[in-house]
C-alpha cells in the first residue's frame, strides 16, 4: 500500500512538474527584434529633440555674442536682447515638452511591449496546457527542459 501511494505521489509530482514553465525576461529584453525595434523608435524621437535644442542653443549663443560684442548699436542691441529674451523662452518650453512628450511615449512602449510579452505568453501557455509560467530569473533552480523562453522570443518577433 505505501509503494502504491508513493508511486501516486511521484506521478503526481511529475505531472505537476509539466504544468508550469519560466520565461527568462532578461533575454527576452536583450535578444527581442520587436523590443529593438521599439527602443530604436523612442532613440529616434530622443534625438529628433536633442537635434532642435542644440539648434536653438546654438542659435542663442550667436545672439549673445553678438550682444556682448561691442559692435552693434544700442538699439540693435536692445532688439538682439529681445531676441534672446524669446529665444530662451521657446528653449525653456521646447525642454518642458520633450521631457513631457517623451516619458509618456516611453511609458506607453513600455505598457505596449508589457502586454504583448504577456499576451505571447499567455497564449503560449493555453496552447501548451500549462498553469503557470514563471520568471526564470526568480527561480533559484530550473530545469532547462521548462525554459519557454527561444518560443516565446520566436512568437514575439514574428
Amino acid at each position: 500500500m505505501k509503494k502504491f501511494f508513493l508511486s501516486l505521489a511521484l506521478a503526481g509530482g511529475f505531472i505537476f512538474a509539466l504544468d508550469f514553465a519560466c520565461v527568462d525576461t532578461n533575454k527576452i529584453i536583450r535578444e527581442s527584434k520587436f523590443i529593438a525595434k521599439t527602443q530604436q523608435e523612442f532613440k529616434r524621437d530622443i534625438e529628433k529633440y536633442q537635434r532642435e535644442i542644440e539648434s536653438k542653443q546654438k542659435k542663442l549663443e550667436e545672439l549673445k555674442k553678438k550682444a556682448e560684442s561691442g559692435v552693434i548699436s544700442e538699439k540693435a542691441k536692445k532688439k538682439t536682447m529681445e531676441e534672446i529674451e524669446r529665444l530662451e523662452e521657446e528653449l525653456r518650453k521646447l525642454q518642458v515638452e520633450a521631457q513631457t512628450k517623451l516619458t509618456k511615449k516611453k511609458s506607453q512602449l513600455e505598457q505596449m511591449i508589457f502586454d504583448k510579452v504577456i499576451a505571447v505568453v499567455e497564449n503560449k501557455a493555453k496552447n501548451k496546457g500549462l498553469k503557470a509560467v514563471f520568471d526564470c530569473n526568480m527561480l533559484l533552480y530550473k530545469d532547462q527542459s521548462i525554459d519557454i523562453t527561444d518560443e516565446i522570443l520566436k512568437e514575439l518577433d514574428k
